[in-house]
């Protein structure tokens, strides 16, 4: 069964999405393009992101993501890319693991003090008066 009709984001030809996020030409090309990455790597060992990117025209998206899965460590190449919080070399995600903590404690601390803030108004608030029983009252009788 076809995918749905989209524009290709690269070239902006239609074409039916089945999972690569472009038309049929452009993958192939995106396909040649990691090869040729990957044989620059395997060439120049030690080669850092903004070295690739200009000997090979790949754009460091692509090449992030094909550190991310693991494609150059198929190859036998150790590869990494700075966390986008402190610049700490990572192999996977967006940040390291101290930032990926210090943002998980932050969060924790935000939540604790919002939940006692929360029970404090709730004990401060005044409590309802009621004014009888039911819906009637029962005043001259």
């Amino acid at each position: 069964m076809a995918g749905k009709i989209k524009n290709c984001p690269n070239c902006g030809k239609l074409y039916a999405e089945i999972g690569r996020k472009m038309c049929p030409d452009c993958y192939d090309k995106e396909l040649e393009k990691e090869g040729d990455v990957i044989a620059y790597v395997r060439e120049h060992k030690g080669a850092k992101i903004p070295e690739i990117v200009k000997e090979t025209g790949a754009n460091e998206t692509m090449i992030k993501r094909l550190i991310r899965e693991g494609r150059f460590e198929q190859v036998g190449i150790k590869m990494t890319y700075p966390c986008e919080k402190c610049g700490e070399p990572i192999i996977t995600g967006k940040l390291c693991q101290n930032c990926q903590e210090k943002i998980r404690n932050d969060l924790q601390a935000t939540q604790s003090k919002a939940v006692a803030a929360k029970q404090m108004a709730k004990a401060a608030a005044p409590k309802p008066q009621s004014k009888g029983k039911g819906m009637y009252s029962l005043k001259n009788r």
